[in-house]
């Protein structure tokens, strides 16, 4: 009698029962949902880039720049990094409507992209700052001893 197609017998050293006993099963419990895996660890949360101004500076600055409600809103979107499509969504608009806001923005403020939004932004909030009327207070703690480097 021939071997070949015959498996060999095992035999098993230990029970099932005995191998469950010593294995720890972590079906519903992968170690790596208790936060040990290190690719598993959340991002510490990011704080939105338009917190960096108060309501009100957000307000003057607006106001300043001629902006309406709506263009105010998409530019602090833009401060945030957020795309058309997230800013859309948020504000209940389609994503063409907040491009064409954009592109007005871009002709109102004579910039071509997003980064010089941003530039024009912080300077026109500086300017504020440092205005003599200035309704925002200075960001600079030398300003009333005139030492201040940021005053013309």
């Amino acid at each position: 009698m021939s071997t070949l197609g015959k498996r060999p017998s095992l035999k098993r050293a230990v029970s099932r029962q005995q191998v469950k006993q010593q294995v720890p099963v972590r079906i519903n419990n992968p170690p790596w949902a208790a936060g040990t895996s290190p690719a598993r660890k959340s991002a510490p949360a990011r704080l939105a880039g338009s917190a960096m101004f108060s309501p009100q500076a957000w307000a003057e600055i607006g106001r300043s720049l001629k902006l309406s409600g709506r263009e105010l809103q998409i530019a602090r979107g833009v401060f945030d990094d957020q795309k058309e499509l997230t800013i859309a969504s948020g504000l209940g608009v389609s994503a063409h409507t907040i491009h064409t806001h954009v592109q007005r923005l871009h002709r109102k403020l004579s910039i071509i992209d997003r980064s010089q939004l941003l530039q024009r932004v912080m300077q026109e909030f500086l300017a504020l700052t440092a205005s003599p009327e200035n309704v925002l207070p200075p960001i600079c703690a030398n300003w009333d001893g005139g030492r201040c480097p940021l005053r013309l």
